[in-house]
């Protein structure tokens, strides 16, 4: 099970290598696969790539990823244990957020890794990824911090890292959800998804 959760994780990164799907591949430097465990019980999901990113081709590795590793270690999770992954794979030019269009056609990578590993808890970071994995009017505000049953896991929205770098007041916020999702992942929570729930793409 394992070799075969790693071939079809390799297929999937191999597609986003060399995807075509939409203009940002004439702009960006690499596309940006997600990385960690394949048999992670934890996924975090991103927006999308930043300009490190985009320059080394992995996620999460500007200063976002390191406030995210500092809340990681915080709690005493490893980054090798979870899969770290994003709704878009290449940068927006300008520093834009992600169209519709984008994110509708990068959409089916994150949902196929989540397809694939099958973890216990998937955590949207930010609006992006929890209005694709939710529904488009979710608010992150209104929503972070509590788990929410779905068909074959967990959601648990936290707020992105890069919210809280430009907004210092949160960061004991986004510290205290990082030790409720630890907790609750240990809890080894029964999931008893409300019925009809479905993504949005």
């Amino acid at each position: 099970m394992e070799k075969e959760k790693e071939k079809r994780l390799e297929e999937v990164r191999q597609r986003i290598l060399g995807c075509t799907k939409c203009p940002l591949h004439e702009s960006r430097t690499r596309a940006v696969p997600g990385e960690g465990n394949h048999d992670a019980a934890l996924v975090l999901v991103g927006q999308g790539p930043g300009e490190n990113e985009d320059a080394l081709g992995r996620p999460f590795v500007g200063r976002a990823g390191d406030l995210l590793d500092r809340f990681l270690k915080g709690v005493a999770i490893d980054r090798s244990d979870i899969r770290i992954t994003n709704v878009t794979r290449c940068f927006p030019p300008e520093k834009r957020l992600p169209l519709a269009s984008e994110i509708k056609a990068c959409a089916p990578y994150v949902l196929q890794e989540i397809d694939i590993i099958k973890p216990a808890v998937v955590s949207p970071l930010g609006n992006v990824a929890l209005q694709l994995l939710l529904e488009p009017s979710a608010k992150i505000r209104e929503m972070r911090g509590k788990p929410i049953p779905q068909r074959t896991h967990f959601l648990f929205p936290m707020l992105h890292p890069a919210a809280v770098l430009r907004r210092p007041d949160l960061l004991s916020i986004a510290r205290q959800d990082f030790v409720v999702l630890k907790e609750f992942i240990e809890s080894r929570p029964e999931l008893r998804p409300p019925p009809g729930q479905e993504s949005f793409f």
